[in-house]
């Protein structure tokens, strides 16, 4: 989302006459887009503060914005905390704020000619800011707000111009963004994936995060009967112990969590799916970490990102002792990871002898990486090369945990 936020605010700004510089030292603006999520964000946010200091006492007319979900949370009291900071500006009224710069540095539109950013070959796409989910231990609800879901004709036209600039996979954003409705038609994210599909020189389309109560079957059918649609299903279980997910208010128990994966995949061939896991929940026992543990090997994600729980301001899990010590938490974390790296091993060793889908996404002499339809990563041999961009088939000849390799085929 971040990333995201950053190519939209890339976007106005270069519209309303900025021009963007390879390096910060040409610049007079430079903007922080930050996270609260976890502690460690909110503090690398502050450690890049103070490098920017130094650059802006530089040279005068520089100036520093902070935006993002620490901008939200802290509000005005960023301006006490870093005297240095000249804006502070919330990315929900994004626009507004370039409008102000705008007129204070009075920029010409027709000196960059209303350009685009140009992009790689994909681009993130926000579609529902925001989430109603409330969940114990996440800030989101704080500092973005509850569920606004953009208009579908808008979400596709974004996607319309980001293909124009040559971007060939998109991948559709929202916290909750299986709750997506358009805000006239209601529309849900099943008919947006289609529609987004459609748009000419797109080849592939994602989607992250989806929560577990809003999975459905036509979510499901579109992953699995539209030919755009990448089959890789990110859906977070946070915990594999029912007591500890209703106190996270996650609203679902582990074996509905169980059920869901499985109809996933019973209709979905070669379906991939991901998730998130906290470790050291306030209260949380050995004997409710090695249901985690087992939750884990028994559905056998194909990559699963795994956090130890940080308290965070305003939320219901902040209220309660945060009681399993960080080298606890550490052991817990090593734990899955090494669990994750096996049963990962495993499923890209099911992939041994077939033939697969590449977007390649850089190409060098004759190897070329790139990623398939189940976003794994793949490095294909390539004596005849092969262009970034284009999308070929690899014969798969190698697996470990984190990557394929083969032979790309004429």
């Amino acid at each position: 989302m971040n990333e995201s936020d950053a190519d939209y605010l890339s976007q106005g700004l270069t519209a309303a006459g900025f021009s963007a510089v390879p390096d910060l030292d040409q610049a007079d603006l430079a903007i922080l887009v930050t996270c609260s999520v976890r502690q460690n964000a909110e503090q690398k946010a502050y450690g890049r503060f103070r490098e920017l200091k130094a650059w802006k006492r530089a040279r005068p007319g520089r100036a520093i914005a902070i935006t993002g979900c620490m901008a939200n949370k802290e509000k005005d009291r960023l301006y006490e905390r870093l005297p240095d900071l000249d804006y502070r500006f919330d990315m929900r009224q994004y626009e507004a704020f370039i409008q102000d710069l705008q007129g204070e540095y009075e920029t010409d539109p027709a000196q960059t000619g209303g350009a685009m950013l140009q992009h790689g070959l994909t681009a993130y796409v926000p579609v529902i800011f925001g989430c109603n989910e409330v969940c114990s231990f996440c800030i989101v609800p704080f500092v973005r707000g509850t569920e606004r879901s953009r208009p579908l004709t808008d979400v596709v036209e974004d996607v319309r111009r980001f293909a124009l600039q040559g971007v060939r996979e998109v991948t559709l954003l929202g916290q909750t963004v299986n709750s997506y409705r358009d805000p006239d038609t209601r529309a849900g994210l099943s008919d947006l994936l289609e529609a987004v599909g459609n748009v000419p020189g797109i080849w592939r389309v994602r989607f992250l995060t989806s929560h577990p109560r809003h999975v459905h079957d036509d979510l499901l059918l579109a992953i699995r009967d539209l030919p755009r649609v990448c089959e890789h299903l990110h859906l977070p279980f946070q915990s594999g112990d029912d007591a500890i997910l209703k106190q996270m208010r996650r609203r679902y128990t582990t074996d509905e969590y169980r059920a869901i994966i499985a109809h996933a995949r019973d209709l979905i061939p070669d379906l991939s799916v991901s998730t998130d896991v906290i470790v050291g929940y306030p209260g949380e026992t050995e004997e409710q970490f090695q249901k985690t543990l087992a939750l884990l090997e028994e559905i056998k994600f194909d990559v699963v990102h795994i956090q130890g729980f940080s308290p965070r301001p305003r939320t219901t899990a902040a209220l309660h002792p945060d009681d399993v010590t960080p080298p606890e938490k550490k052991r817990r974390i090593n734990i899955l990871l090494d669990a994750q790296r096996r049963i990962a091993e495993d499923a890209n060793r099911r992939w041994l002898g077939r033939t697969v889908e590449m977007l390649v996404e850089r190409a060098e002499d004759s190897e070329v990486t790139g990623r398939t339809r189940q976003n794994r990563v793949i490095i294909g041999a390539a004596p005849l090369g092969a262009q970034t961009g284009t999308v070929r088939r690899v014969l798969v000849e190698q697996a470990t945990a984190w990557q394929l390799r083969g032979q790309v085929l004429n």
